[in-house]
């Protein structure tokens, strides 16, 4: 007979009376809360790597950001003065803060009768609710504001046409000269599911995507999939260069942080009056694309 292992409620003996007692800490439902939710669940953190403080309710970013000095390098004699160069004249766009919330209650009555099972369904109702509401903001946000677009050389079809145009996203953002370079490539879950497979094929015979499901490497890019239909062409961007999140630190005493580097600060709010306790999350950020340039867009793989 199958042994199975335990779950979570076999494991915990916590009594009502200690649940309560529980449900009353923000640092204990902040820790409960970080072992549902984690930073790996929110695609914005990945795909947007830069990480920014908001001041006064928002940030500015330069619209113009540029590498590339308006000088080139030269040759410099001996003894000979270095030819100066002059910085761009940066013009900002300003994104605004955003605080992402929601609430839910648990009642006395439902500890007493079903023990520590209506916290944690509250708590992965929240948490289930921030991570599709920050990846829908965050995908919205790189959609917009990625302008460059490269046709497909034909339909994805096989894992050589993939391979080719992979390589080609690559060499067209290298030809800016701007230091960027491709690394990540976001496809919605119905292309990722058909492209992965007709990848197997170009792919080392130790690669272990097939077995365990991992994110594969492939022409150095790592590809990705996104939980939202709202776009149907692969989306290419240097993750390292990109953008980022900016969050605002707001000084409520009530709220805990929940994880490492998620955003997301929970707090439970006794309210003695209606016998229940109120678990209130939010999540004060907004994403932040620095240079659109980074990133192209590729139309006609048949997606």
């Amino acid at each position: 007979m199958n042994t199975y292992p335990f779950t979570p409620s076999q494991v915990s003996k916590a009594t009502a009376a200690e649940l309560l007692a529980f449900i009353k800490s923000p640092a204990l439902v902040a820790r409960r809360m970080s072992e549902i939710l984690s930073a790996q669940q929110f695609i914005g953190l990945f795909l947007l790597q830069g990480r920014y403080t908001i001041q006064g309710g928002a940030i500015a970013v330069p619209a113009n950001e540029q590498i590339r000095t308006v000088r080139a390098s030269e040759t410099v004699a001996p003894g000979a003065e270095y030819k100066l160069t002059p910085l761009s004249a940066e013009q900002y766009e300003i994104y605004t803060s955003s605080k992402e919330g929601l609430a839910t209650e648990v009642a006395d009555e439902e500890i007493g009768r079903s023990l520590r099972q209506p916290i944690d369904e509250a708590l992965t109702l929240l948490q289930t609710e921030l991570v599709f509401g920050a990846n829908e903001l965050a995908l919205g946000v790189i959609q917009s504001s990625i302008t460059q677009t490269l046709a497909a050389g034909a339909a994805w079809s096989n894992g050589k046409q993939i391979l080719k145009d992979a390589l080609r996203a690559k060499a067209f953002v290298r030809k800016l000269k701007l230091g960027y370079d491709i690394d990540t490539v976001v496809l919605n879950g119905e292309q990722y599911a058909e492209a992965i497979p007709e990848m197997l094929d170009v792919l080392p015979d130790g690669d272990d995507t097939a077995r365990t499901g991992n994110f594969p490497t492939f022409a150095g890019i790592t590809w990705v999939p996104a939980d939202d239909d709202s776009f149907t062409d692969p989306q290419f961007v240097d993750r390292r260069r990109f953008g980022g999140i900016a969050r605002e630190v707001i000084p409520s005493p009530e709220y805990r942080p929940v994880g490492n580097d998620t955003g997301v600060e929970i707090a439970p709010i006794r309210e003695p009056k209606s016998d229940k306790t109120r678990l209130q999350a939010r999540n004060p950020h907004v994403p932040v694309v620095t240079n659109p340039l980074a990133g192209l867009t590729m139309t006609g793989t048949g997606a």
